[in-house]
């Protein structure tokens, strides 16, 4: 089949240069590559004189071209070496370069006269009318061509062809193999990433384990230091109860979900930052800048949380000064932005590569919620959604947190 799949691009041409120019040199015959429209890949070896000369004549080149086009598809059909008389009446050979049943070019030599030439037409072809060039030098440049037997072309066209059928099937082996060894490594980045998923949902799932009481007992509870509080006239209390109250009936509500509405999500920041507030006062600030109109958009359920409980640890907690999270979304081609913006002292590239590779939690055992974050969005969205991180480095705008989700349904939302 022909292709035009580059023949460059199978082939190291510098490997194949070398060859050529061993070849043409050894057997004193001219030699060049073309691809599969006869067009020169390889740097010309030993022309004659003649054909160099007539290249450089517009005309004339393409007429080359297109017969060692010619040659290469016949040497295609027979899968053999291919002699035959060129359009300006000297003997060429054509030996295919064929790769997984693609034909991508031809090594082309010959460009001599045949002592024998009345005795071999019959094993040669012809392509088409012989060409009318003149002029003294063409002339002259024709008469020194060295005469060849016919059995020497056609030994130096199979010495070729054995070598290039070689080298070709050679190559062939070795992008298979490059094939196969791209495939492993993607198939086992895909099991330990499976592996490492799992490893961090049983963690998950045991800390959840831990950490697990009745739930009717626990609203009653809250239900009661609520009532005392209104009884008490103690609205604040109130107000963080109830803040309080909504954060553990999100969670266990949710507790065994994939994807969540950001309606939801947002309104679990509200009472989490709420009781933040009520704990620092004046000293932390925060906005969310998210339009209602991307509300009934899902999302991986407890996304921000985490971003929020390492706001108030490595900013809040450490700072002197007010310390501000910033939360807003907007739409970006198909995908919904929800960026997260604090003032702190933000985070070095290098300590973002580890935390989104897993490497601190893995070695430390810190930073589980930033690279759970990442691996779930990567799980639910796929690679190209894994969580944004950079840093300025100055508290302006200390660390900023991206986090893209497709406006669709979520396939595997369970």
């Amino acid at each position: 089949m022909v292709t035009n799949i580059k023949l460059e691009e199978l082939i190291d041409v510098n490997v194949l240069q070398e060859i050529q120019d061993i070849f043409a040199k050894s057997t004193r015959v001219a030699a060049i590559t073309v691809d599969y429209e006869g067009k020169p890949v390889t740097v010309p070896s030993n022309f004659t004189d003649f054909c160099t000369e007539l290249r450089k004549n517009p005309k004339w080149r393409d007429k080359c071209y297109k017969c060692d086009a010619y040659g290469g598809i016949q040497s295609l059909i027979n899968r053999a070496p291919h002699i035959y008389k060129c359009h300006a009446g000297l003997y060429d050979f054509s030996v295919p370069i064929v790769i997984d049943n693609n034909y991508v070019g031809a090594i082309m030599g010959g460009q001599a006269k045949l002592i024998d030439e009345d005795e071999c037409d019959e094993k040669t072809g012809a392509f088409g009318k012989l060409s009318k060039w003149s002029g003294d030098k063409l002339i002259n440049y024709y008469d020194s061509i060295e005469e060849k037997k016919f059995e020497d072309l056609e030994s130096a066209a199979y010495l070729i062809y054995k070598i290039s059928t070689y080298m070709v099937e050679h190559e062939f082996v070795n992008m298979i193999k490059k094939e196969l060894i791209d495939k492993q490594t993607k198939l086992m980045e895909e099991e330990n990433r499976r592996i490492s998923l799992e490893k961090a949902l049983k963690e998950s799932e045991l800390k959840a384990l831990q950490y697990q009481i009745n739930p009717h007992f626990m609203f009653n509870a809250l239900n009661t230091i609520q009532n005392l509080a209104y009884l008490e006239n103690a609205p604040k209390t109130q107000d963080i109860i109830h803040s309080f109250s909504d954060l553990i009936k999100y969670s266990l509500r949710n507790e065994d979900t994939n994807t969540t509405y950001l309606y939801d999500e947002i309104n679990y920041v509200e009472s989490y930052m709420n009781i933040q507030k009520a704990r620092f006062g004046n000293k932390i600030n925060y906005s969310i800048d998210i339009d209602k109109k991307y509300y009934d958009i899902k999302c991986p359920f407890m996304i921000l949380q985490p971003i929020l409980e390492n706001f108030i640890k490595y900013v809040v907690e450490k700072s002197v000064d007010i310390a501000e999270i910033k939360i807003k979304g907007y739409e970006n081609n198909d995908d919904l932005v929800i960026e997260i913006m604090d003032n702190g002292e933000g985070i070095s590239t290098e300590k973002i590569r580890k935390i989104l590779e897993g490497y601190d939690y893995k070695n430390k055992g810190e930073c589980i919620g930033l690279y759970n974050i990442n691996q779930r969005l990567i799980s639910l969205y796929g690679k190209e959604y894994g969580l944004e991180m950079y840093s300025a480095n100055f508290k302006a705008t200390g660390l900023i947190t991206n986090i893209r989700i497709p406006m669709i349904e979520v396939k595997n939302d369970v």
